[in-house]
């Protein structure tokens, strides 16, 4: 339950524009540093809402108008249960059903498809480690839509072989990167999990950005 009570936070501090990451649109992006198309369950996260929300709702239903007690004598027209036992049963029902759909949204948001280096905001400023910023998309953003946060408050690690976390100061949680043959490291497709490493690793720490993305 805490899981989702760290992205309800992240959502409310985004939404008051308290948190460290500002929604943006960057249209004229030459070459990402990362970049991964949506992998199929993020690409239809929208489509297994939908379904779970029908499945939910018929199930409901069918406990609502038809879980009824068992009849005591043959011919006998069995009872509906208790209004308090359907209740509660339908609430675990929609409950589970919530859980689904948040775990779909959360995997959707955090499944980064985009990395961008961004410079200062300010063109006649020298790039350092404190004024730079990036900019993410996730299988979530809508067309060049994404957030862009400062490099400062960023940490890209490795957490396993194929696999990236970048962790925002302030966020609850992070972004994952998926480094598998179909990520694209530079405008170039990945020949090896190694090589990718090596490349994110140059540019993320020239940049000046936190984290242990080489592990040997």
């Amino acid at each position: 339950m805490s899981l989702f009570i760290g992205y309800a936070q992240n959502y409310a501090k985004n939404l008051l524009q308290r948190g460290p990451g500002v929604p943006g649109r960057v249209k004229n992006i030459t070459v990402a540093l990362f970049h991964r198309p949506p992998s199929g369950l993020a690409l239809f996260a929208p489509i297994l809402i939908a379904v779970d929300a029908i499945v939910i709702v018929n199930t409901v239903a069918v406990t609502w108008r038809n879980w009824r007690t068992e009849a005591k004598t043959e011919g006998e027209e069995a009872e509906l249960r208790p209004l308090w036992m359907r209740a509660g049963v339908c609430s675990m029902e929609i409950a589970t059903g919530a859980l689904v759909a948040a775990s779909l949204l959360i995997y959707r948001s955090r499944t980064a498809t985009l990395l961008s280096l961004l410079p200062p905001k300010k063109a006649n400023v020298a790039p350092t480690a404190l004024n730079r910023r990036i900019f993410i998309q996730t299988a979530g953003s809508w067309r060049a839509n994404g957030t862009i946060f400062p490099l400062s408050a960023c940490t890209l690690t490795r957490v396993a072989q194929k696999t990236l976390v970048l962790e925002v100061n302030g966020q609850y949680g992070g972004w994952q990167f998926d480094l598998d043959s179909h990520a694209i490291i530079e405008n170039q497709r990945m020949t090896s999990v190694e090589n990718a490493c090596k490349t994110l690793a140059t540019q993320w720490t020239q940049a000046g950005g936190k984290g242990i993305i080489l592990t040997r």
